[in-house]
């Protein structure tokens, strides 16, 4: 029933694709010819050129919808990268096809070569804005149709609160967890309460299975008989570690689904720098699992900027490298990382290895301390954090002054630091002082260190972060460019241009 509504709400798709390029044309013939008596003159001249191009093009873009865009699947299924591909594969498509016509028919020569790109460019434009609007009524309109899921969540430990706050963190806001059932509560078999409800009427559309890779054989066997009597639908929530098990570290080979687990011992050079091949919930594993022996050490969050620095500058190249890892911030960095063969390579940004770091620390196992930013940022990240994970363990936040520090200043915040006990200590100094910083108290600071920048910024809410589908794309860094041009043209315009000539003329190393 869902499927049948999805695709005839998808029907009125088609027409609005047309009307955004017949918009688009519009767009372009105004802006080449808008100081000219009059469009229809325009349109009239060249025995008609420009409404022969109007008809073609409407008629190209259907054939292009029916070919290529039918295969895929419904727009509400589909993330915004995917519709962004989708647009541009179609009008580059209808571009290559319009071209190719109106030479066949020999008036290309009389076609204006300004129309034709600005018709592409506001295209792209329009029919990305017109997808994405659309896909939102689409996804609106089947919420308020279809009733939310309620779930049974069962959990494997004897904790019910930190399971239940972590699994609404990654549920769809219209779905909801009406009731919570532990494996000790199914093992006591005080699960009567349970089986009557679902007797009585108040039925559970899904449990939801809340527990680690490796709980014990018992509890397994007790929830999975109690889902077996249930009949209804059940999921599993892959654990590890108290983290996520997300798709990154899943590897399906022939058709056995195996867990990445590296070590994270694998390195990438990149212009000098030795980036760690993981993805985030690896990472993050391996630093709640290990976290006593990586105190006193620190992490470097490494981009295109960073990088370029660290190729001209050898102490700051060093720094980087005497990190525990240097995680690859960046979709430059990782696409080169995939030129040299890592195909498991994932990109481990700052802000999203913090998002799922706190998630994680909700059920209280990681202490964690803030050190940089302004005092704004980190009152406004203060409120966020303690809203949006409850349990999260926060030993204190810190924004030290904007210049160097005494040394007897800098002697009382490593003790104020050590004396919370604090397992990390996120540092948000921006580049390149946080390395520096990391590095002179590496030893002397006994918790983990992250230089993580703009890190406090996004998750205060103060600055925002890019969509998603930008960051897919490798773009995040001209949305930050759009936010602040000032300060950051001149690092970006110059440091991505040193960053592809010294990719090019690099060697790969064997």
């Amino acid at each position: 029933m869902l499927k049948n509504d999805e695709k005839k709400l998808q029907s009125f798709l088609l027409p609005l694709d047309l009307i955004s390029v017949a918009l688009s044309l519009f767009i372009a013939i105004f802006l080449r010819f808008h100081k000219s008596p009059g469009l229809a003159q325009i349109a009239r001249s060249y025995d008609g050129l420009y409404y022969m191009i109007f008809g073609l093009v409407l008629i190209i873009y259907v054939a292009v919808f029916f070919i290529f865009d039918s295969g895929h699947k419904p727009l509400v299924e589909q993330d915004p990268f995917e519709k962004t591909v989708i647009v541009i594969k179609n009008q580059l498509m209808m571009l290559i096809c319009l071209i190719c016509l109106l030479y066949l028919i020999r008036v290309g020569y009389w076609a204006s070569r300004a129309v034709v790109l600005m018709f592409f460019f506001f295209g792209i434009l329009t029919d990305t804005f017109v997808r994405f609007a659309y896909g939102r009524y689409l996804r609106e309109k089947l919420r308020k149709k279809y009733h939310p899921v309620n779930y049974l969540l069962i959990t494997g430990g004897e904790d019910r609160e930190k399971p239940l706050e972590m699994a609404k963190k990654i549920l769809p806001e219209k779905d909801s967890i009406t009731s919570v059932l532990t494996a000790d509560e199914l093992k006591n078999n005080r699960t009567g309460i349970y089986k009557d409800r679902l007797r009585q009427g108040t039925v559970y559309d899904e449990i939801l299975i809340f527990s680690s890779l490796g709980t014990d054989a018992e509890s397994s066997k007790v929830i999975m008989d109690f889902v077996k009597t249930c009949g209804i639908p059940s999921r599993r929530i892959i654990m590890k570690d108290g983290v996520f098990a997300g798709s990154e570290m899943l590897k399906i080979m022939r058709g056995v689904p195996v867990l990445r687990q590296s070590g994270m011992g694998e390195r990438c050079p990149v212009l000098g720098v030795d980036f760690t091949v993981t993805n985030l919930p690896e990472a993050l594993a391996y630093i709640r699992e290990n976290i006593v022996i990586l105190k006193g050490k620190y992490i470097c969050f490494g981009n295109v900027h960073t990088t370029v620095m660290a190729h001209e500058n050898e102490e700051y190249r060093n720094i980087q490298n005497n990190s525990a890892f240097v995680m690859p911030d960046g979709m430059p960095i990782l696409k080169e990382q995939k030129r040299q063969g890592h195909g498991d390579a994932c990109r481990v940004a700052g802000p999203d290895f913090m998002g799922k770091t706190f998630i994680s620390a909700m059920d209280g196992k990681l202490s964690m301390y803030f050190y940089g930013s302004t005092p704004e940022t980190i009152e406004a990240l203060k409120e966020n954090l303690t809203k949006r994970y409850p349990g999260i363990d926060i030993r204190g936040f810190e924004s030290p002054p904007f210049r160097e520090l005494t040394e007897e200043e800098d002697r009382e915040a490593v003790e104020r630091i050590n004396a919370s006990g604090a397992d990390l200590v996120w540092v948000g100094l921006g580049a390149p002082k946080q390395e520096k910083w990391m590095a002179e108290h590496a030893g002397r600071i006994n918790s983990l260190m992250l230089g993580v920048g703009a890190g406090f910024d996004f998750h205060a809410g103060t600055l925002k972060r890019a969509p998603f589908w930008i960051q897919k794309i490798g773009m995040e860094w001209l949305y930050r460019l759009f936010q602040d041009p000032k300060r950051l043209l001149k690092r970006y315009v110059i440091t991505n241009l040193k960053f592809i000539i010294y990719s090019k003329t690099a060697k790969i190393p064997h």
